[in-house]
């Protein structure tokens, strides 16, 4: 059987790669506009799997204000830039978790504004494209990564002599752990992608430093993304911890005879 330390390593080690995913699903910064002019072109101070912040201060209103009116010819995009930056920020900050969302952010329990949200992005573009499904499938794996987490811990803490097929069960418990929390990246990077090659803006003619923002993905992504980043590549870690108890598991075995 696997021994008893390398069992209580190895769920400990699981636990965290667990905690770390279930952070990143219950918390509101999957996106976070870093530029001035990409917040007001996404319309939100920050968005989750589950809420989305919109914001509803006097800083909203004066970004729609300022893109609405200067429009002109005068007005570059250097400018425009400038005067964004200048807007005070009168939005407060919105709270991290989806089950303690305050006024700026969507409650948890209306998902038809969240999906309004998604099913329309980037905000304003005539180019606009439906994320939704992209949010569900999302969802969907960073939960399963979690819950696969849980079933891999049960399945080599069951590996006994007479159980082999427990070590096995292991590592196709892994292996599609591993390959659910990588789709997630893969199809949340996906749509951050699509939304960064938008062409279509309807203040595109504002020039190319108010749209610096998004011409690379970075400025879009934010912590909640990277926390599950970490607890996939921890995960991926794991499955050497998982190597190293079994193979201790055999020494120890083969020490009795």
């Amino acid at each position: 059987m696997a021994t008893c330390c390398g069992i209580i390593v190895f769920t400990v080690w699981e636990l965290i790669a667990i905690v770390a995913g279930l952070i990143a699903l219950a918390t509101n910064a999957w996106i976070v506009p870093q530029t001035p002019g990409t917040a007001c072109i996404l319309g939100v101070q920050g968005a989750g799997l589950w809420t989305v912040c919109t914001g509803k201060g006097t800083a909203v209103t004066n970004c729609q204000e300022v893109l609405g009116n200067e429009t002109g010819t005068n007005s570059t995009g250097e400018q425009i830039l400038g005067q964004l930056e200048e807007i005070p920020d009168a939005i407060q900050s919105p709270s991290s978790w989806i089950f303690t969302s305050n006024d700026e952010c969507t409650p948890i329990s209306d998902q038809a504004a969240v999906k309004n949200y998604y099913s329309a992005l980037p905000v304003g573009a005539t180019d606009a494209k439906d994320y939704w499904l992209f949010i569900q499938s999302t969802r969907g794996l960073v939960a399963c990564f979690c819950g696969i987490g849980f079933a891999t811990i049960l399945a080599l803490a069951s590996h006994r002599p007479g159980r082999p097929g427990a070590a096995g069960c292991s590592h196709f418990l892994k292996s599609l752990q591993v390959s659910a929390g990588i789709c997630a990246i893969g199809v949340f990077i996906g749509m951050l992608s699509g939304l960064s090659s938008s062409q279509d803006f309807v203040w595109n003619e504002f020039g190319a430093s108010l749209e610096s923002g998004w011409s690379n993905v970075a400025n879009m992504w934010g912590w909640s993304w990277w926390v599950f980043v970490g607890a996939v590549a921890w995960a991926i870690l794991g499955w050497v911890v998982m190597c190293i108890t079994f193979c201790c598991s055999g020494r120890s075995e083969s020490a009795k005879y």
